[in-house]
């Protein structure tokens, strides 16, 4: 199928946004997001979606149990985790919860998108991305004062001209400060830098 409908499930909305930002030119179409249990069981019910995304903290609630309401009320689609956290007993617990895959945040958004690949073509296993442990963040990143001015645009999904335009920089210029911050942070794409930048309060949602 070549267009899938995709919810995201998540209480950050910079995580959304970074999300929305690395699916622009797949075959996934966001067409609704969620940052809680109740919000997201509405946007199920209305929007009928292929997949829903899935974060594994939801305020007062959690992914697994959305997966378990939603599964008992009939929702068709097929549920991915997404999460921070990688471990085995969460593994254990997603898979007995309903969902068809589990990526840990820390994920290349190439493999990302190969999963919601295998997802939406009906690969009948349990599928897992983000098995090498990404590597553990050095807490001081040593942003200089512009390179932290141009990571707060990332979550806004703004492009290199776009950011280079509010700064009145040029796009070479900003190429180059998002080089040294994906390097800094040992992040290798736009979602994984602003999911490492949240994660250390480098930017607040």
């Amino acid at each position: 199928v070549l267009n899938m409908k995709i919810i995201l499930i998540d209480d950050h909305a910079l995580i959304r946004a970074a999300m929305i930002s690395a699916l622009v030119g797949s075959r996934f179409e966001v067409v609704a997001q969620a940052s809680s249990v109740n919000e997201a069981l509405a946007m199920i019910n209305t929007h009928n979606p292929d997949i829903a995304l899935v974060d594994i903290n939801l305020g007062s609630a959690t992914g697994i149990d959305l997966i378990k309401t939603a599964i008992k009320s009939g929702a068709s689609c097929k549920f991915v985790i997404l999460t921070m956290h990688d471990d085995e007993q969460m593994l254990e617990e997603v898979k007995l919860a309903g969902a068809s895959a589990f990526i840990t945040k820390g994920s290349p958004i190439e493999q990302v998108i190969q999963l919601l690949n295998a997802v939406a073509d009906g690969v009948n296993k349990f599928l897992k991305v983000g098995e090498i442990k990404v590597t553990p963040i050095k807490k001081d990143f040593a942003l200089s004062k512009r390179e932290s001015e141009v990571l707060s645009f990332l979550p806004t999904g703004a492009t290199a001209t776009a950011i280079g335009g509010l700064l009145f920089l040029t796009e070479a210029t900003i190429k180059t400060h998002l080089a040294s911050i994906y390097r800094k942070l040992g992040a290798s794409n736009r979602a994984q830098a602003v999911s490492i930048a949240l994660e250390n309060k480098l930017i607040t949602n």
